[in-house]
């Protein structure tokens, strides 16, 4: 029998809990005040894993944090080892600290001088992390992250649009701005944009003066959600995100929010959930691992399933605790949980709905039991996390797909 949960796409690592930023939706809740608290991976750890992925035949290795430039000397050796093992580093980035420059620069003097980056151009850091093996960067550019205040006001807690324009920027002058032959690559430059409801508006004047300054024009939108800008240096993908289903929107105010409560939350889709033959590169190239700083893995980059623990399990038998799971694991009740919605999403009228239809089973054994979800992200950490809720599907998926 295959197995249902293979995870052949990206191994993504926090590499570190501090970051240059204090955005108030995000799920890693790091901070600038937090810096230096959270020890982190070690290095020979993160290796560990590299060599586990690359045995497993995932794809790519996805550096994330906090801000992974706060590691940068370290971010380069590890992107260097990655690539000797055949996998294809992205980072996912602010933008401060690679373009910092005015007084944004000096009042972050600090963490630029620990990260090894103070001494550097822009033009240096790109092109260090392109030679280090880097191939696809994604720019977190929002309300949250991201400031129209200029680069020589007081500002130091979000990134100027003058600064992550910078950085952009040079990516596109060193060749970022194409599209990999693999899908699961796709474009190499990237902007992802998180905001509803009263961040709209803000986060769009935001996007408009970064693609302003960039010099870059409308060339199609994918979808609704996905539209592409372009020059002659080449492309940038803008991906637009709701908040409620990313980052820490639980603790957020309904104004901010899309809501999905009551029987809106059945219709939740999650692409961790699409069938393997609709995923990339012909189904070559499907799901993903996260290890956070605290070595905690989850099926998840919102932190929604936590499977495991890289000190206490290898890679490898946390995918098979997911795809044979037990209930004597500390992780026992949410692999069985992500297990039964893998076994959801492999009916054809299901699919990347699994999660919505965990929820309309519950509803129609307990409405009560689910009133108080308003958000996607909820509902998934939810069934991540919250025992009333797992044990509640775990009985209606069990009534109702016993045979299964």
């Amino acid at each position: 029998m295959t197995e249902l949960f293979q995870p052949t796409a990206q191994l993504k690592i926090s590499l570190t809990s501090d970051c240059n930023n204090d955005c108030v939706i995000c799920l890693n809740k790091t901070t600038r005040s937090r810096n230096g608290q959270n020890k982190g991976l070690s290095p020979d750890k993160i290796k560990e894993l590299i060599d586990e992925a690359s045995a497993l035949g995932m794809v790519g290795a996805y550096w994330t944090g906090g801000e992974p430039l706060i590691e940068y000397e370290s971010l380069l050796r590890l992107m260097e080892y990655s690539s000797k093992k055949g996998l294809i580093s992205s980072i996912v980035t602010n933008g401060g600290l690679i373009g910092a420059y005015g007084n944004y620069r000096k009042l972050n003097q600090e963490l630029l001088q620990k990260a090894g980056l103070f001494k550097l151009s822009t033009t240096e850091i790109v092109k260090s992390l392109k030679n280090a093996g880097l191939t696809r960067i994604y720019f977190s550019v929002d309300n949250n992250h991201t400031t129209l205040e200029g680069a020589d006001t007081e500002v130091h807690k979000s990134v100027p649009t003058e600064v992550i324009s910078q950085s952009i920027g040079t990516f596109l002058d060193e060749g970022f701005g194409r599209v990999h032959a693999l899908e699961a690559i796709g474009y190499q430059l990237r902007m992802t944009a998180t905001s509803s409801g009263v961040w709209l508006n803000p986060t769009k004047e935001i996007i408009q003066d970064v693609i302003n300054k960039l010099g870059v024009k409308l060339e199609k939108e994918l979808s609704t959600q996905e539209i592409v800008y372009a020059n002659e240096k080449g492309k940038i993908l803008l991906k637009l995100l709701g908040v409620s289903n990313i980052g820490d929107a639980e603790g957020l105010d309904d104004s901010m929010l899309e809501s999905k409560a009551g029987k809106d939350i059945f219709h939740i889709k999650c692409s961790h959930f699409i069938p393997t033959e609709q995923a990339y590169d012909k189904g070559k190239y499907h799901r993903d691992l996260f290890v956070d700083y605290n070595g905690i893995v989850y099926t998840c980059g919102n932190h929604a399933y936590p499977v495991g623990n890289v000190y206490r399990e290898s890679l490898a038998s946390i995918i098979k605790g997911i795809n044979m799971p037990t209930l004597d694991n500390e992780f026992g009740m949410s692999r069985k949980v992500f297990h039964s919605l893998l076994l959801l999403s492999e009916n054809k009228n299901i699919g990347n709905n699994a999660i919505g239809e965990a929820f309309r089973l519950m509803y129609a054994e307990n409405p009560k039991l689910i009133e108080s979800l308003k958000t996607q992200c909820g509902g998934c950490n939810s069934l991540g996390s919250q025992k009333d809720i797992q044990t509640a599907f775990l009985k209606a998926f069990e009534t109702i797909y016993k045979k299964r």
